[in-house]
């Protein structure tokens, strides 16, 4: 574990890849993972361990006194700043085990994007960013051409508004190397989803490898503890052409640089999850529209 300091990048790699070796010793289904950040997982007092990569301390930061932000919630949060005129950091925790295509699989998060400080350049396409991805072969250089993010399950809201449309939830699945790039072996789907600012939000992604496809959708706070599907938040991404597939083994957020500024926004954390969603957290489904009545037959 690394504490909120900045600390060199290779004692947080060698951590990770020590965990991923014992992963792939005891394969097997993993537990849920939950972190409710109650405790500060930065200065290792999280039950569960927690690894950074990457000047940390300016992406990351622990808020100790933040008041619950709604029932069921708990105090404090992990606020985490995405700045593309910073260098790239993560923080991630391992799943225990490794998770292949073959085997169905479910994670979240559960944040606030906040309007303090928000802007997001139209010149630019930058990410809001969690997932699971490979303490050993996923690298964190997804920003750059060839990138090399291999084995990467990611979550990404690009709140740019551009010429092309936006804001859009596109989430980005990077199989196993193909030819030293990962966008050679990539899988993506984006559709036109505004996230409401200054509100909690429940992303959630849900794997089926029976027909390899993941599906995300967004839901919004609808009182005590549950979360209501926002209608046509929601995508569908095929998988079916990854080859090789993913392999992932942590659980974490990534927060990108690109050395100019396309994206400043900051994100407070609540949850963050593999696995069922954890109780008391409930969804419920976007209400349908009723279909239209037919129209009145014409007079004879």
């Amino acid at each position: 574990m690394t504490r909120p300091t900045r600390s060199p990048l290779p004692l947080a790699a060698a951590g990770l890849a020590l965990c991923a070796a014992a992963a792939l010793l005891a394969p097997g289904p993993a537990a849920a993972i939950v972190e409710r950040f109650d405790r500060d997982p930065l200065a290792g007092r999280s039950a569960l361990p927690f690894f950074t990569e990457g000047d940390a301390a300016a992406r990351f930061a622990y808020v100790a006194d933040a008041p619950p932000a709604f029932p069921g919630d708990r105090r404090g949060a992990l606020r985490v700043l995405y700045d593309t005129t910073l260098p790239t950091a993560r923080l991630s925790t391992p799943l225990g085990t490794v998770l292949a295509m073959d085997a169905d699989l479910t994670f979240g998060a559960i944040m606030t994007v906040r309007s303090e400080g928000f802007a997001a350049d139209p010149n630019g396409f930058s990410q809001i960013a969690f997932g699971l991805w490979n303490g050993s072969t996923t690298g964190m250089g997804r920003t750059l051409f060839p990138a090399d993010t291999f084995d990467l399950v990611e979550i990404d809201w690009f709140p740019n508004v551009t010429e092309f449309g936006g804001p859009f939830l596109a989430p980005s699945v990077f199989g196993g190397n193909v030819g030293g790039n990962a966008f050679l072996n990539l899988a993506f789907v984006s559709a036109d989803v505004a996230f409401p600012l200054d509100t909690p939000l429940l992303v959630q992604a849900t794997y089926r490898a029976a027909i390899r496809r993941l599906e995300v959708k967004v839901h919004r706070h609808a009182g005590g503890t549950l979360f209501a599907e926002i209608p046509g938040a929601r995508v569908d991404l095929d998988l079916g052409r990854l080859a090789p597939g993913f392999l992932v083994d942590v659980l974490g957020i990534a927060a990108y640089g690109e050395g100019w500024p396309s994206l400043r926004a900051v994100v407070d954390y609540d949850l963050l999850y593999s696995g069922p969603l954890p109780a008391p957290f409930r969804t419920s489904r976007a209400a349908r529209r009723p279909a239209p009545l037919p129209a009145p037959a014409p007079p004879d």
